[in-house]
């Protein structure tokens, strides 16, 4: 689906992070908010169709319906605290919808296929070196509270790792060996941030995975978690830079 594109991969995209928007909502129900999984299914189709086809007449209608009209639908199923659980499914359904968006974009650039496998590639890469490094000499914790396994020495050998592999891409790909090596030190740097923000949302619902989806794996959360915010990176990055 990602070598044809189009429709066929943002159609992947869009069911693969609304399953994901669907656990982050049963994650958040764990955690004693009473949200509404409809209200955050509505915000993530707004988010995802405004990052998908940016600059549409719409928009502006798009966000004023989700806004008034899921506060609206708030007021007749109020809980003990309604706007913490509005806002909850509204942020968490945009959240994810609008990531999901961009990187659904991201094939849709030119040379969109190469830029793809540049996002893909530098995620998998480099969550795969901060592995194998940090389990080989890591120490010193990255972020005890929300990830304990992670250290700084194995996120340094995935940020390293990362860059490698953006020097490759650069030199067999239209993308250039400068935009490559930079949109992979960025993804790799800052994918890991993607990760550490579902953390967040799995410790607060003391549970080791998002979901049950792939055995051994977890949820559809946990395997785009830093897919989510890579390609949000690359997306912007070649619009407004390149």
């Amino acid at each position: 689906m990602a070598w044809l594109g189009g429709w066929w991969f943002t159609a992947l995209i869009f069911i693969v992070t609304l399953l994901a928007t669907r656990e982050m909502m049963m994650l958040m129900q764990a955690s004693g908010f009473m949200v509404r999984v409809e209200t955050a299914i509505l915000a993530f189709v707004v988010g995802f169709a405004l990052a998908r086809f940016p600059n549409q007449t719409w928009s502006g209608l798009a966000v004023s319906a989700l806004l008034l009209g899921t506060i609206a639908w708030q007021m007749r199923h109020c809980g003990e605290h309604p706007i913490a659980d509005w806002g909850v499914a509204v942020v968490g359904g945009l959240y994810i919808g609008w990531c999901g968006g961009n990187l659904a974009a991201v094939r849709e650039l030119s040379d969109g296929w190469w830029w793809l496998v540049l996002t893909i590639g530098t995620t998998w890469v480099a969550d795969s070196g901060a592995y194998f490094v940090g389990k080989s000499i890591g120490k010193h914790k990255l972020s005890p509270k929300l990830s304990p396994k992670k250290t700084w020495e194995g996120y340094l050998g995935g940020v390293a790792v990362g860059l490698l592999f953006g020097v490759l891409i650069g030199f067999i790909s239209p993308i250039g060996a400068f935009h490559a090596v930079s949109v992979a030190g960025l993804v790799a740097a800052l994918g890991t941030l993607g990760d550490l923000a579902e953390s967040m949302f799995k410790r607060q619902a003391n549970a080791k995975d998002s979901g049950s989806l792939i055995p051994g794996q977890g949820g559809a959360f946990d395997r785009i978690d830093s897919l989510m915010w890579a390609g949000v990176i690359v997306f912007h990055y070649v619009t407004l830079v390149r």
